[in-house]
């Protein structure tokens, strides 16, 4: 459980890194730095365990991973972050196994059981309300910020679906590799021209907060995970969808001085409601999702 905690502290400043890193460089850069430095992290790894690459075969199936899983999800938060707070962003994100639960349906055959429907439902409510939909206080940047952040989540649900069926034959580290190998060969020159052309400045906070954004909630984050994967189960290892939001909405209030808002907190209770369904936690036994990659139910 302590490694549990461990990775929802990561991921959860993760978002306030994210929120820091956008004051100097664009999101494209940002979702590139992060998934490189991730990469030199899984290097190390693979080469202490003397994993082999994957084979030829996969490489396709890789490249999708790493669009589907990296580089739109990545890009999709950071732009998200500059409408929408840190916070916000956190608990939006946490809606990443109702997307799960739907492409697992679509793309595996897996029967959503009722309690698991009504779970989608309650969790998009929650969403939602969280978003502020209807609300009068809702700032007009504020619904295109939160609607990058949620199509991340889907992002994150359609590869877990799409792992589990085409991926079935590499190891979780293997197939965290490949996927940031795809990711940051996608964005180098998208990034290169960000450099280019002057839209990147890194000061010494925005440089440590990538650092700590890639090598630890990428890279690290990702090896914290497959352990938990490999030691407790994904049962287990879930347990950090319900964690990850408490650590970021504290550290961007208290931290970043973001506003404190009782819709974010009904909102959130309620999103976490509808994913305790999906995952058969609240009724009846547990129908599996898939979360066969170290960035599980919930990322950032």
């Amino acid at each position: 459980m302590r490694r549990l905690f461990l990775l929802a502290f990561i991921w959860g400043w993760s978002f306030l890194f994210i929120k820091v890193i956008l004051e100097d460089a664009p999101p494209t850069f940002l979702a590139w730095g992060r998934i490189a430095l991730g990469l030199a992290v899984l290097v190390v790894a693979m080469r202490r365990r003397g994993e082999r690459l994957p084979e030829r075969r996969y490489w396709s199936h890789l490249l999708v991973l790493g669009l589907a899983m990296s580089v739109l999800p990545f890009m999709l938060i950071g732009w998200g972050e500059e409408h929408i707070s840190s916070a916000l962003a956190s608990v939006l994100n946490a809606c990443t196994p109702l997307f799960a639960a739907g492409f697992a349906a679509a793309l595996l055959g897996e029967r959503l059981r009722p309690p698991q429907l009504v779970g989608v439902a309650v969790g998009f409510l929650g969403v939602a309300v969280v978003a502020g939909v209807g609300g009068g206080d809702l700032a007009g940047s504020s619904l295109p910020g939160s609607l990058a952040v949620v199509l991340a989540g889907a992002g994150y649900g359609f590869g877990f679906a799409y792992a589990n069926r085409f991926t079935t034959g590499l190891s979780a580290l293997q197939l965290s590799f490949g996927q940031l190998l795809a990711g940051t060969v996608l964005l180098a020159p998208v990034a290169a021209v960000d450099v280019v052309a002057g839209r990147v400045s890194l000061g010494p906070r925005a440089a440590l907060c990538l650092v700590l954004l890639g090598a630890l909630g990428t890279g690290y984050a990702y090896l914290l995970n497959y352990r938990t994967l490999q030691e407790s189960g994904a049962t287990v290892a879930s347990l950090v969808t319900y964690l990850v939001p408490l650590v970021a909405v504290a550290a961007g209030i208290l931290v970043l001085g973001e506003p404190f808002s009782l819709r974010l907190v009904l909102g959130g209770l309620v999103v976490v409601a509808g994913v305790a369904l999906v995952q058969g936690r609240l009724f009846g036994p547990r129908q599996p999702v898939p979360q066969p990659v170290p960035e599980a139910a919930v990322c950032d």
